[in-house]
């Protein structure tokens, strides 16, 4: 998902609907609150996005167990 976004992001008003489809679907599996799991979603693959980005691999190591203990510490 973190590489298909910036992709879907610039593509046709079809691929957006199948993306949004498959992100609904991910939203709704747990029949928790829609609100978290869009918070869950995001912070999941912004913090792959950001830990892709950086040259640093401490850095991108750094960044990806940070969103994992605080998404844990959710739980």
């Amino acid at each position: 998902m973190a590489a298909l976004a910036q992709e879907v992001a610039r593509s046709t008003p079809e691929l957006k609907a199948a993306f949004e489809q498959g992100l609904e679907n991910i939203l709704s599996a747990n029949g928790g609150e829609r609100k978290e799991a869009i918070f869950r979603a995001s912070a999941m693959v912004g913090g792959v996005v950001l830990a892709r980005a950086v040259k640093d691999p401490r850095l991108s190591d750094e960044i990806l167990e940070s969103v994992r203990q605080k998404l844990g510490a959710l739980s």
